[in-house]
């Protein structure tokens, strides 16, 4: 689609494959996957009862999930996915490092919430997200134990009962840099709990780390930049019961809005044409086929398929993936980069400065500012 040239209303068809709500732990559920579809109801009814006829699907319906089981499945994803190529949009993330990047927003952001955008913007919230993410696979067990107490924290606001994340007491194992997260975990602990105070394990605070209404609005706000007005129609989903705040404000929104991070445009409106409509799947088809979908690029971002399917599917992410999707890069981690050694540099200052009590965002400016500049004229000199 040419985005120069605005389309007056789509019908935008919404569902999920890997939903696990709060766990993003999931031991066999590596992936989440929020697809959407641009499609008429008419041809959406058209189209799945030729895809279930073609395919003999039992039920009368198709579930991308049960359909991936099977080479013949397969084959019916895969007419979907080449039947609506270039009209569908796709946010996948990968839920450990979505959980890495929670805890940032949740730990780290409330202390430096009043400068927050220096920090974005130099990716210093990528550096902490990939090297949580790292050290979960590299060092297992200590890294393990702070993510899971973190998803306790969040699922339930009780601070009681939490292992290490604000425990003194470290692993002998623990890398020194995972070592001064959990020091600036600790000494920040105040601003977590004012942060999560009446919110966490409350209402919509239950669904805090579902990627539910993240990936749906992020995908909404990219239809926004194509269509004039949007109709959106999403499977039943308790994340989307439970709040919807943020999707009202947007009903016959027309302007355009955007943000502006690390260097990138992002749209932060949209104009709905009406409330969501939360569905059963049964009766609007076209949710039916964002299914199949979604579960084809959760499928085919999980590196652990390789089946010529996967392969393919792989292919044409580049070609329906939005911003916003979540996976890790550890170009982020790459100490040869001036950047990555300022923010190494910027987490040992801050957890000193956590220690003993001192502000964290007074003069944090100009000290990026002359560490930048520092680093710039003399980089450090890494082992070999």
């Amino acid at each position: 689609m040419n985005k120069g040239s605005v389309k007056t209303n789509a019908i935008l068809h919404f569902d999920e494959s890997g939903f696990t709500g709060n766990n993003l732990l999931h031991k066999r559920q590596k992936i989440f996957c929020y697809a959407s579809l641009e499609c008429p109801h008419d041809e959406a009814k058209k189209i799945t009862e030729h895809i279930i006829a073609k395919y003999h699907i039992q039920n009368g319906e198709i579930k991308g999930g049960k359909l991936l089981k099977g080479v013949r499945g397969k084959r019916a994803v895969d007419e979907i996915i080449q039947y609506f190529k270039g009209r569908f949009k796709v946010s996948v993330s990968d839920k450990k490092y979505a959980l890495a990047g929670k805890f940032f927003e949740y730990i780290f952001e409330p202390a430096i919430s009043s400068v927050n955008s220096t920090f974005y913007n130099i990716n210093f919230h990528r550096f902490i997200s990939n090297m949580l993410h790292l050290e979960l696979f590299v060092r297992g067990a200590m890294a393990e134990e702070i993510f899971e107490d973190f998803e306790n924290l969040m699922r339930t606001g009780d601070f009681e009962g939490l292992k290490v994340l604000f425990s003194a007491s470290k692993d002998k194992g623990i890398s020194p840099v995972l070592e001064q997260i959990c020091d600036f975990a600790i000494h920040n602990k105040e601003s977590v709990i004012e942060e999560l105070d009446g919110y966490a394990g409350e209402g919509a605070g239950k669904w805090v780390l579902d990627l539910t209404n993240t990936a749906l609005f992020s995908l909404l706000a990219e239809w926004g930049q194509e269509y004039d007005q949007l109709t959106a129609y999403c499977d039943q989903s308790k994340p989307l019961n439970e709040d919807q705040e943020i999707f009202k404000a947007m009903i016959n929104r027309e302007d355009k809005k955007f943000t502006h991070i690390a260097g990138i445009d992002s749209p932060l409106t949209f104009n709905l044409k009406e409330p969501l409509n939360l569905v059963d799947s049964k009766v609007v088809h076209g949710v039916q086929l964002a299914d199949a979908v979604a579960a084809a690029f959760a499928y085919a971002c999980d590196q652990d398929n390789q089946d010529e399917y996967a392969v393919k599917w792989r292919g044409m992410i580049e070609e329906h993936l939005i911003f916003g999707s979540v996976f890790q890069d550890y170009d982020h981690l790459d100490l040869s980069k001036i950047e990555v050694q300022r923010n190494a540099i910027l987490l040992q200052e801050l957890t000193e400065r956590s220690k003993k009590g001192m502000s964290l965002t007074e003069g944090i400016v100009e000290y990026i500012q002359f560490i930048t500049i520092a680093l710039r004229e003399t980089p450090l000199e890494l082992q070999k």
